[in-house]
């Protein structure tokens, strides 16, 4: 499985999944500060943050970020943040 949280607020509501360090996790640009991610993946977070911003509701970006996501974690299931208008 491979946690995509696009926004701080999908972080926040994943992060008890997050911090068992079990997933691979992806984010948005923003999302997390710098700090954050450093500390993440000094804990042993595999962590990867996209170098651009990610709208919830904007399916062309989602569906490309998963395509990278999934050339990356080939056969695993992705479970993603979005809220389609």
């Amino acid at each position: 499985m491979v946690v995509f949280a696009i926004t701080r607020a999908g972080y926040l509501e994943l992060e008890p999944i997050i911090k068992t360090l079990k997933y691979p996790v992806w984010v948005g640009a923003g999302v997390l500060s710098n700090s954050e991610l450093t500390e993440l993946r000094h804990l042993g977070l595999n962590l990867t943050n996209f170098s651009y911003s990610i709208e919830p509701n904007n399916m062309e970006t989602i569906l490309d970020a998963l395509a990278d996501i999934s050339a990356h974690h080939p056969g695993h299931r992705i479970w993603l943040e979005c809220q389609p208008e």
